[in-house]
C-alpha cells in the first residue's frame, strides 16, 4: 500500500473510531419527584390523566403504570406483553418538576424525563419486538360518519353511563379505536383519515335484546354492530406487522 493510501485509511479508521466512542448523550431527568400510592380505585369518569405545566412540571393522577408506558412509550395496553399483574392495578399519583435553570422543556423532552424518572423508580425494563398480528382496521362505512364537532375548549373525557353506554367528549378518533381494542382484545388501528375531535355516543346495549342477558361472548358483536349502525363506521380485519413492547422488569417504588 502506497503512502498516500495508507493515509487516507489512517484517517478513516480514526474518523469511524471516533464517531464510535462518541458518548450517548444522557437523557435529561427531573430535578425532583414525587411518587405516592392512590387508594381511591379506578376514576369514575375518564379524562386525560396526565399534565405536562410550564416551568418543566409533570404531573400524573391515579394512573398505573401501564397508563405512564401507555403514554410515555407510546404503545397500547393490548401491543404490550408481560410484567407484574400490579401494573394494571396499583395506582399512583406522580408530581415531578424539572430544574428551572434549564429554561423551557418540550413535551417531547418532558416524555424522555418520564421515560427516565420510571427506569429509575420503577425499575422499568422493556424492549420492543415486531409480530405479524391479525388487526382490526376502523374504516368509513355506507353511510357518512355520525359524529358532532367537539364544542371549542371541550376536555377530553369519556363519561361511563348505564349498561355499557359510553359518551366520547372531545375525543379524536384514536380515543374510539384504543377503546375498542380494549373491548376486543384485538388491536385496531385508525384507517378513517379523519382528524379533528368529535362528540359521539357509542351504546351497545341498545342494539340487545333487553330480555336477554348479555354474556361476554356477545358484547364484542353488540359493539362492532354498534360502531356501524350508530357511528357509521366499519370495522375490517387485516394482516399487519404490529410493534410489541415486551415488560421484561418492573418493581413498586416506595412512596416520597
Amino acid at each position: 500500500m502506497d503512502v498516500g493510501r495508507l493515509g487516507v485509511f489512517v484517517g478513516l479508521f480514526a474518523l469511524v473510531s471516533s464517531v464510535a466512542q462518541t458518548p450517548v448523550p444522557a437523557r435529561r431527568q427531573f430535578e425532583v419527584a414525587s411518587i405516592r400510592m392512590n387508594n381511591s380505585g379506578p376514576p369514575r369518569v375518564f379524562v386525560d390523566p396526565f399534565a405536562f405545566l410550564p416551568g418543566g412540571r409533570f404531573i400524573a393522577t391515579n394512573v398505573t403504570l401501564t397508563d405512564v408506558i401507555v403514554m410515555a412509550y407510546k404503545t397500547r395496553r393490548i401491543q404490550m406483553r408481560g410484567g407484574p399483574d400490579w401494573i394494571d392495578s396499583e395506582r399512583f399519583n406522580i408530581a415531578a418538576k424539572a430544574d428551572e435553570a434549564e429554561g423551557e422543556f418540550k413535551r417531547e423532552q418532558l416524555v424522555t424525563m418520564v421515560q427516565a424518572l420510571v427506569e429509575d423508580r420503577f425499575k422499568l425494563v422493556l424492549h420492543r419486538e415486531t409480530e405479524e398480528r391479525t388487526v382490526y382496521a376502523l374504516v368509513p362505512g355506507k353511510t357518512p360518519p355520525k359524529l358532532q364537532p367537539a364544542k371549542e375548549g371541550e376536555q377530553k373525557a369519556i363519561v361511563p353511563g348505564n349498561r355499557g353506554e359510553m359518551k366520547f367528549q372531545g375525543m379524536p378518533l384514536g380515543g374510539l379505536v384504543n377503546t375498542l381494542a380494549n373491548i376486543l382484545h384485538m388491536p385496531v388501528v385508525d384507517g378513517t383519515g379523519m382528524t379533528g375531535t368529535y362528540d359521539f355516543t357509542l351504546d351497545p346495549l341498545q342494539l340487545s335484546d333487553r330480555t336477554q342477558p348479555v354474556t361476554p361472548d356477545v358484547w364484542p358483536d353488540l359493539v362492532l354492530a354498534a360502531v356501524r349502525e350508530q357511528l357509521g363506521f366499519k370495522l375490517e380485519k387485516q394482516k399487519a406487522p404490529l410493534e410489541i413492547t415486551v415488560i421484561d422488569h418492573a418493581e413498586q417504588p416506595t412512596d416520597n
